[in-house]
């Protein structure tokens, strides 16, 4: 019978300052914060800015995009990127037509 030994490899005397557990706290903490920033925008943008074709009025689209961001953050953060790049980043509607 070969018996396996399971070694950690590199031999680290300590453990690194910022090692798997560390990158994930800190990924953490920077969704939760850009999803704050995202509902604060969100919270204080005017409801005429989020008018999108398929809403007709968009009398709801900002209680929508707030709940989105408030339930997502258990979520992977996944309402504040799509608010992101949804609303934030919209390229202005040109008035030429």
């Amino acid at each position: 019978m070969v018996m396996w030994r399971m070694c950690r490899f590199p031999f680290w005397p300590i453990k690194p300052i910022f090692g798997f557990d560390g990158l994930l706290w800190v990924l953490a903490i920077a969704g939760v914060i850009f999803s704050l920033v995202m509902l604060i925008d969100c919270l204080k943008r005017p409801v005429s800015k989020f008018y999108h074709p398929l809403t007709k009025e968009g009398e709801y689209d900002k209680l929508i995009w707030a709940a989105a961001i408030l339930l997502s953050l258990s979520f992977y953060f996944l309402g504040a990127i799509a608010y992101f790049f949804v609303i934030k980043r919209a390229k202005p509607e040109s008035k030429d037509e």
